[in-house]
């Protein structure tokens, strides 16, 4: 079954309605942009429709593009940087940031693995999740300030990161039953070819720096995949938010780099 699932091509034969549907449904999973989408999908239907993932990610950069271009005529980068970094929160509702809290206060923590996985499913903010919450936007921020070519970055970044969720999700362990499990059976391995074949399109808005941060975020991804992996036991929707905030910053940093 896992075999068919993989070689079936992109769009299954269901047509072009079945294609803009799960752009629909990327769209509406990843951003605060309502979609109307019938029936209601479930999380196998995400996983489906994470080859669309980039799309979304294309939507949100040029959001922030034309934002930063509009702010850009008022008010000096340093500013421009801060509210494109708000916006970038808003659009996106903030979901990421929330798995990436939660993340780094259940891998952070000196305990037994059954005990991280306890403090993973605890919404409260702790230490080491506020630690990293203000170290990644602080990260975002200074990037974008200090960024020879400020639009590059923040078209490419949101790309790159929500692509990266879909590359890193093969092969990761999963939990025995849930949303996660449910969206990465639904994840296809052409999916994830069409993720590679966006993400460099995209990266080469960038240069030989935007290609390069491709490279960086995939094995950023990677490592905090097994990370994730050796302290918790599997991959969650945390784990992969997380992934595309430890991407975005990491294509942000290779584009600022001299």
């Amino acid at each position: 079954m896992a075999a068919d699932h993989e070689n079936e091509p992109l769009t299954n034969g269901r047509g072009l309605s079945n294609l803009l549907r799960e752009i629909k449904i990327a769209i509406g999973f990843l951003t605060l942009l309502r979609t109307n989408v019938s029936p209601v999908p479930n999380m196998v239907d995400v996983g489906r429709s994470s080859w669309a993932f980039p799309i979304a990610g294309v939507m949100i950069g040029v959001i922030l593009c034309l934002f930063y271009g509009m702010c850009s005529v008022f008010f000096p980068q340093p500013v421009c940087a801060l509210l494109v970094v708000i916006l970038w929160v808003v659009v996106t509702g903030g979901l990421h940031l929330d798995g990436w809290t939660d993340c780094w206060d259940a891998l952070g923590a000196s305990v037994s693995m059954e005990r991280r996985r306890d403090i993973l499913k605890d919404s409260r903010l702790g230490a080491f999740g506020a630690i990293g919450l203000i170290l990644l936007l602080l990260a975002k921020v200074i990037t974008v300030m200090f960024m020879k070519t400020p639009v590059a970055g923040i078209f490419v970044a949101p790309v790159i990161g929500r692509a990266m969720m879909t590359l890193a999700s093969q092969g990761a362990l999963t939990p025995g039953h849930g949303m996660a499990k449910d969206f990465l059976e639904g994840v296809k391995r052409k999916s994830c070819i069409f993720c590679w074949v966006l993400s460099i399109l995209v990266a080469l808005f960038a240069g030989f720096s935007g290609l390069l941060s491709v490279i960086a975020a995939f094995g950023a991804s990677v490592w905090f995949r097994r990370f994730a992996e050796s302290r918790i036991g599997f991959v969650n929707g945390d784990v992969l938010g997380s992934i595309c905030e430890l991407s975005e910053v990491t294509v942000l940093m290779i584009i600022c780099s001299k």
